[in-house]
């Protein structure tokens, strides 16, 4: 159970205590969703989820562990005794740790950013599974929206018809507002679909995603509608060529910050490397952008690939005024390689 595992958090953590108060962070360890809870997590003492009225009783139902009203005067209860206590500095707001300091005055509050990266990081076979279904609709919602590819259709009107068809097939949600890109639109990496409308031979790019069990789908597919630009088509084989180099070489103990090296001096020999504007990817879970980030001069770039890790591989190219190209898949690491969510 992921609640009693981290329990040794703290201790390697180097504190006695340590207070949870990102929903995400919460939800992986409980199952349950909170709009507001704090969840404390010791090892000498336990694991103690504190939640208004709206939650007690759900909550103590569901719940296997220590669960108790929150209000004024509880959490330094909870904390009576304890010396050096961390909280997620990547989430807490500075008003938020001046409000943990009048709570408990004694305590030595220390700054842990994402203090659950070690456990979230590696997905487990159930997260596994759920993150396949979430591919499995995002793809058929790739597969839906392409087939309503028409002179005069707008990028909002393909946006919406992904939308729609993902929830009424099982999605709770879209991992992020779907980027439907037409033309000289698919130059921006984060273009927001618009009203614009689909001309002959236009590029046309998809990059979507669906939630389902509360984890995230991510893809990217580039179409020409027509004939392709010449350019355009050019930098496309460059970027697929790119994104399987990269997965050629990811396996268990790979450098993560290698496989954007191994693009980078592709499209350096290319002499396009100054058209890849961003990384070259990263982890999905249950938030779309998750450790591990995959760039050579990212945080992780020295971290290990280990089975479990979930991540994308999305190189991009793209040239302002023309057009843009990117694909993307999602993987797995498996013993000896990875597998790709998206075949």
């Amino acid at each position: 159970m992921r609640i009693e595992k981290s329990l040794a958090l703290p201790a390697s953590l180097s504190v006695e205590v340590l207070v949870i108060d990102n929903p995400i962070d919460i939800f992986y360890l409980t199952g349950q969703s909170f709009s507001l809870a704090r969840l404390i997590l010791s090892q000498k003492r336990g694991a103690c989820l504190l939640v208004d009225g709206r939650y007690i009783a759900k909550a103590k139902q569901s719940l296997s562990f220590e669960v108790a009203l929150s209000g004024k005067g509880v959490l330094g209860e909870k904390l009576h005794g304890a010396k050096k206590v961390g909280f997620d500095s990547a989430f807490t707001s500075v008003e938020g740790v001046e409000a943990l300091k009048k709570i408990a005055k004694d305590v030595v509050w220390t700054p842990i950013s994402n203090p659950l990266r070690s456990m979230r990081i590696c997905k487990d076979a159930t997260e596994i599974f759920a993150l396949k279904k979430a591919a499995a609709l995002t793809m058929a919602g790739c597969k839906k929206i392409f087939e309503s590819l028409k002179e005069g259709v707008s990028e909002a009107e393909l946006a919406w018809e992904f939308e729609v068809f993902c929830r009424t097939h099982g999605a709770s949600g879209l991992s992020f507002p779907p980027i439907i890109a037409f033309g000289e639109n698919s130059a921006f990496p984060h273009h927001r679909s618009s009203d614009t409308r689909l001309k002959k031979n236009q590029t046309v790019l998809f990059d979507l995603g669906a939630i389902v069990d509360h984890y995230c789908g991510d893809m990217t597919r580039v179409f020409f509608f027509g004939e392709p630009d010449a350019k355009i088509f050019k930098l496309y084989t460059l970027a697929k060529a790119a994104h399987d180099r990269a997965a050629a070489i990811a396996r268990p103990g790979v450098k993560i910050g290698d496989l954007d090296l191994v693009v980078r001096e592709f499209f350096s020999q290319e002499g396009v490397e100054a058209l890849f504007s961003h990384g070259l990817g990263h982890g999905v879970g249950i938030e779309v952008h998750e450790p591990p980030t995959v760039r050579l001069d990212g945080a992780d770039r020295d971290v290990p690939l280990a089975t479990g890790m979930v991540f994308t591989i999305e190189p991009g190219l793209y040239l302002p005024g023309v057009g843009g190209v990117r694909y993307e898949n999602t993987f797995a690491v498996i013993d000896g390689g990875i597998e790709n969510f998206y075949v």
